[in-house]
């Protein structure tokens, strides 16, 4: 019979206490059962802007996942509208979150439901800032209707946005962002009665509502010459009307975007547009090994730093058409083409320069990607086919180039290596993950595998969904093993790929540090946290 006074030690003991049992009352259950911490507000919130929640994940379907992540949502916005706007703010002008959408949402019930009328109006005058485009405005319509009526700040706030945008760009609007989500931008102006003395303002505006232009102005030439190209009959003459007007390819007409148009669209669209439409150029003949100075041409575009940056490339951007492009055929439809290598390897070299100038941090880095079942289920910021493991996988192929002691393995209920290297192309290295998912959550397996390993290591960096549940120890408590055996003063990072509410990570300790995975101003906070700098 078991003394009462070893069961009450065993209780208190975290040596002997496995991942379905709580280490202390700060600890949380996950969605898998297992014990972790509940993150904070700031970091739940960019988790949500970063990843979004309509993936789902192995033990949340995208429903329950949504309906959490806007429980939470409202609840903060009730309690603390500030702290929301401002970390919005953040995500949106540092560029770190790879669509509008959840920021737009956010702003939305700031707007809408925030109980003091300072931080409503605080919100309605960031919406030029978050809603740059045509179609991000009707975005935040589409969200601001669902949550109530057309009161006066919401005239205001919307009015605000065409009386202050600048007219040039208001007649791209016009021209290019018609419609979206079952709103146009005509039912937006009859809404809020937008309000100008500027007669080019005026022209464009009545042109948004009505479809005609009165008069003749330099503002208004991008719109003269949309209506030219209606009338065209031939791809070549839309061409040539497209480069006198400098019109994007969404003011010609579906049946003539053919060969000639996409070739002048490389001219005339961004480089946003350039990453979506790389299958499409290749489709039609206009990107293919018949043209080495134009495959040039593309590759410099799309490798410069100061392009992508200029062009708000997130990472994940230029994942989706390394995916998309690389595979030979399109997501949706029946169009295929032959990917040209030189452009695909650009693609790998555009996604890690689209992170930004990283400084390594120098030190001894073990790269663990949770493999388990849990980490195959979902997708990562609405990207078809990104699964978690695969996106942990391109993530940590950036800290794998960049660090000089870098060692990546897998690791499930058990820990085996994924024989990534440096020279791997994101491809490949999804690839490896991917066929290499097995088994059960166990986020403790990396520490435990480097202290019976007798290897060096001074940062631990998983990758993971933290619905780790099948240990016998706690992560935390395999971190502190570790340090106690091996000397070493080890730090642990932990990056989160679901926009979850928890961490393995212990916010109290200074040694450990929760980030979100392709937020793109994780990599260099990953590196000065290592360095000890944070």
């Amino acid at each position: 019979m078991k003394s009462p006074f070893k069961t009450m030690l065993n209780a208190v003991n975290p040596l002997k206490r496995p991942q379905g049992q709580p280490l202390d009352s700060r600890q949380v259950e996950n969605n898998a059962g297992g014990f972790v911490y509940q993150i904070g507000d700031e970091a739940r919130l960019t988790r949500f802007l970063v990843l979004g929640s309509d993936g789902g994940t192995f033990y949340a379907t995208p429903e329950q996942h949504t309906l959490q992540a806007t429980d939470f949502l409202r609840e903060l916005v009730s309690r603390d509208a500030a702290l929301a706007l401002r970390v919005t703010l953040d995500v949106v002008r540092r560029n770190r979150a790879p669509r509008p959408d959840p920021a737009l949402l956010m702003l939305a019930l700031i707007a809408k439901t925030a109980p003091d009328v300072t931080d409503r109006q605080a919100a309605w005058a960031a919406l030029p800032e978050v809603a740059r485009t045509g179609t991000m405005l009707l975005h935040f319509l589409a969200f601001a209707r669902a949550l109530g009526g057309w009161g006066r700040l919401t005239r205001r706030g919307v009015a605000n946005v065409y009386e202050t945008l600048p007219t040039e760009q208001l007649a791209l609007w016009a021209v290019k962002y018609k419609a979206r989500d079952g709103w146009s931008q005509a039912d937006a102006l009859r809404l809020a009665h937008p309000r100008t003395d500027d007669p080019a303002r005026n022209a464009v505006l009545k042109f948004m509502v009505d479809g005609v232009l009165e008069g003749s102005r330099p503002e208004t030439r991008l719109i003269e010459g949309a209506g030219l190209v209606q009338a065209t009959s031939t791809d070549a003459a839309a061409a040539v009307l497209m480069r006198a007007y400098s019109l994007p390819i969404e003011a010609v007409p579906t049946h003539l975007r053919g060969p000639e148009v996409y070739r002048t669209a490389l001219n005339t669209g961004g480089l946003t547009w350039l990453l979506r439409n790389l299958g499409n150029l290749g489709r039609l003949g206009v990107l293919s090994l018949n043209d080495p100075a134009l495959i040039d041409a593309v590759i410099a575009r799309m490798t410069d730093p100061a392009a992508l940056k200029r062009g708000r490339i997130h990472p994940i951007d230029v994942l989706k058409a390394r995916m998309v492009y690389g595979q030979g055929r399109g997501v949706r439809g029946n169009g295929t083409w032959v990917p040209v290598p030189r452009v695909v390897d650009a693609l790998d070299d555009a996604f890690y320069t689209a992170f930004g100038n990283v400084q390594p941090a120098g030190t001894r880095h073990l790269l663990a990607l949770d493999v388990s079942g849990s980490m195959t289920s979902g997708q990562i910021a609405g990207v078809p086919g990104l699964t978690p493991n695969m996106a942990a996988a391109a993530m940590s192929m950036l800290a794998l180039k960049t660090e000089p002691s870098a060692l990546t393995m897998g690791f499930a209920q058990t820990f085996r290596p994924l024989h990534l290297t440096p020279k791997d192309t994101l491809a490949a290295a999804m690839q490896k993950a991917q066929s290499a998912s097995f088994g059960a959550t166990d986020c403790a397996q990396p520490m435990l595998w480097a202290a019976q390993h007798k290897q060096l290591i001074d940062t631990f960096v998983v990758y993971t969904d933290n619905e780790t549940w099948a240990g016998h120890v706690h992560p935390s408590v395999a971190l502190d093993q570790y340090r106690q055996r091996m000397g070493i003063a080890a730090r642990l990072i932990v990056v989160g790929l679901t926009a979850t509410g928890f961490s393995i990570a212990d916010p109290t300790r200074s040694d450990m540090l929760d980030v979100v995975g392709f937020d793109s101003a994780a990599p260099q906070v990953m590196s000065s946290f290592a360095r000890g700098e944070l």
